[in-house]
């Protein structure tokens, strides 16, 4: 797989037929690996190791429904109390960034009203902050930790 811009970490992986797959931190069981899920688990570890975000409160491909649809953020951070504070929507490591890829991460913020949206492809990442005086995200240069978002209610 690619490298990318977020630590490496001991990661397990097992061959089925001619599949790879890697066992999903949080949900502990194996997943077809695929680009978009290496940047996710490495997004995973990143948040979990590194910004102290409790595995328990991180939620994976998690259903939402959006009036007409269904959609799957790729993780979304909770509190305590189970209230979505961040979406992070991965995209593969030659995926490019665009406003598009921001489009759909607003479109689950719709049903979500986080105070964080964060869009990766492993080796860049974009974040934005909800700033309630403006009424508008506001691109920030950092990925909060924890502490940080926990304390942005």
């Amino acid at each position: 797989m690619m490298s990318l811009t977020l630590p490496s970490f001991d990661y397990k992986t097992k061959r089925v037929l001619d599949k790879i797959y890697i066992l999903d931190l949080v949900r502990k069981k194996y997943v077809l690996l695929t680009p978009e899920e290496w940047v996710r688990q490495h997004m995973l570890h990143y948040l979990m190791h590194h910004l102290s975000y409790p595995k328990g409160l991180c939620c994976l491909e998690k259903r939402i429904y959006s009036g007409t649809r269904y959609y799957r953020p790729d993780i979304i951070l909770c509190d305590k109390f189970g209230v979505a504070k961040m979406v992070v929507e991965c995209k593969a490591p030659y995926i490019a960034l665009t406003n598009q890829t921001l489009g759909q991460t607003m479109q689950y913020n719709r049903q979500l009203t986080v105070d964080y949206l964060l869009v990766t492809n492993g080796i860049n990442h974009f974040c934005w902050q909800w700033r309630e005086t403006l009424r508008q995200f506001q691109a920030i240069s950092y990925i909060p930790s924890y502490q940080t978002c926990m304390a942005a209610s």
